[in-house]
């Protein structure tokens, strides 16, 4: 079995080296998602943008990326995820340069990110919070909290992904402004809904925690609901008819 991790850092490796980060400037004046899912009247629900799935393929690969940004918003979404990552999902730094202009919500730039080149990429193209996997940074050897620190220093926030309690542990007593429990393993690409309560007993004060990957469901979003502040959904909503509705069935769970 390929290991997708591998996978997913040496294409990054191929895109930084190419300069495909080396962008313009966006102006934009921050919007914090920590405070926002923390402020949520309802269920906080951070919508993805995501054209590609390794694992299903296809989702929404012809999307308009602006009308599709602002019927999440419509549908109550108290941020977007914006795929920037182009080789196995899709996304497009283009993407995120030409929603920011159109949406008041914070957007996080998805990708896999391993150096200052990128952090400042996501400065540049508008977003609010960048993405930062605590997998990734090992297996590279990446210390995080340089990379929290420059992202800080960029004005973005930064989301942690974790998968597995060590892992927690660190991010519980890191700088990251959320932390996120991805239910799916990067390795092999297997989801385990059962992952995030089995790391989480009750929500945890003075974090923002939120979960990641395999939220299909109202069911989801109930169950998981007593562990964490938010939700990262992605594909179930790109494969909805109505993404505005399917956004607002899971807001309002």
């Amino acid at each position: 079995m390929i290991d997708f991790i591998s996978k997913l850092i040496t294409d990054a490796e191929k895109r930084i080296s190419a300069g495909y980060y080396d962008i313009d400037k966006v102006e934009h004046n921050p919007i914090s998602l920590a405070q926002k899912i923390k402020t949520a009247t309802h269920n906080a629900i951070i919508a993805e943008i995501k054209p590609i799935s390794p694992t299903r393929g296809p989702l929404r690969p012809q999307l308009d990326p602006v009308a599709t940004a602002l019927k999440l918003q419509s549908g109550g979404a108290t941020g977007l995820s914006i795929l920037t990552e182009p080789d196995n999902f899709g996304g497009s730094l283009n993407n995120l340069t030409s929603i920011r202009p159109h949406v008041k919500i914070p957007l996080l730039m998805k990708d896999i990110i391993i150096g200052n080149e990128q952090v400042l990429a996501g400065k540049n193209a508008g977003a609010d919070c960048i993405l930062l996997i605590q997998t990734v940074l090992s297996r590279r050897g990446i210390n995080a909290t340089d990379l929290i620190r420059k992202a800080h220093d960029s004005h973005l926030e930064v989301l942690l992904e974790i998968h597995d309690n060590e892992e927690l542990k660190a991010a519980l007593t890191s700088t990251a402004d959320v932390v996120g429990i991805n239910n799916r393993n990067l390795t092999n690409l297997i989801i385990d809904l059962n992952t995030t309560p089995k790391l989480l007993h009750s929500k945890i004060e003075g974090k923002v925690i939120i979960t990641e990957s395999g939220l299909e469901t109202i069911d989801d979003i109930r169950k998981m609901g007593s562990h964490v502040d938010g939700f990262l959904i992605g594909s179930s909503i790109m494969l909805a008819e109505d993404i505005e509705s399917k956004v607002r069935e899971f807001v309002l769970a």
